[in-house]
């Protein structure tokens, strides 16, 4: 039944392509998750699946990708090695390159937003289900790309919404971050003056934003527990 759905993989032109595309994705995604992997592990198989996934990724549509990095998710947290390994030796890299990329080309609209949001969330899903021997790595991977979306206080005056949620999504992913993996989080610091200090230089711009809307609670709450992380587990 796998390879039935893999071999009807046509996308058509126009409006039904992206549709068509996640379709597919889900299905492949339910076969995976719910058939034996007796199945699902066939190198053949699991192969082209691997490579369907991977032009997903490489979609120009935002919501496209967004959605795949939802799936990914779920395979990527699948219990069973020998299903989801093989996915994340194959994907990880790509996921890691996307965000890179929305580094240099920061999010336009909600829907890269959202990719974003998605991309960063799958890249924490891969440091708790990576082994000792690589979490310390993949967590000294994240934390450059979390620090380079955040935004100082002369950028959070003048920022769109859209670069300001990604900015809030960013530092309450760090707090959350920080005292989980202090260890690796403070030699990172330690080793890059220029990441401290814009990690310092966004709390003191989201410190302000209290100072001017004390009203604001999600801006209260950032300021206060930024606060908080920085003295106990950042720095």
């Amino acid at each position: 039944a796998l390879a039935t759905v893999l071999d009807c993989w046509s996308p058509v032109d126009g409006a039904h392509q992206e549709l068509d595309e996640i379709s597919l994705l889900t299905a492949i995604t339910v076969f995976i998750l719910s058939t034996s992997p007796e199945v699902t592990a066939v190198p053949c198989l699991q192969n082209r699946c691997i490579e369907k996934f991977k032009a997903a990724l490489e979609s120009k549509d935002s919501v496209v990708q967004m959605k795949t990095c939802q799936l990914l998710h779920s395979i990527f947290q699948y219990p069973k090695p020998a299903i989801s390994y093989p996915y994340i030796y194959s994907l990880a890299s790509s996921i890691v390159e996307k965000l890179q990329e929305m580094d240099r080309r920061r999010p336009g609209d909600a829907a890269e937003l959202q990719l974003c949001q998605e991309g960063i969330k799958l890249l924490e899903a891969l440091v708790t289900v990576a082994d000792e021997e690589h979490r310390a790595q993949l967590v000294a991977c994240l934390l450059p790309i979390l620090i380079s979306f955040l935004l100082d206080e002369n950028a959070l005056g003048s920022a769109t919404s859209v670069t300001r949620s990604l900015h809030d999504f960013a530092l309450q992913t760090l707090m959350q971050i920080g005292p989980r993996y202090s260890s690796v989080f403070k030699n990172v610091m330690a080793s890059s003056p220029a990441l401290k200090a814009r990690l310092e230089a966004a709390v003191k711009g989201n410190q302000e934003s209290v100072r001017v809307d004390p009203s604001s609670k999600q801006a209260k709450n950032l300021g206060r527990n930024s606060s908080i992380q920085l003295k106990t587990s950042f720095l």
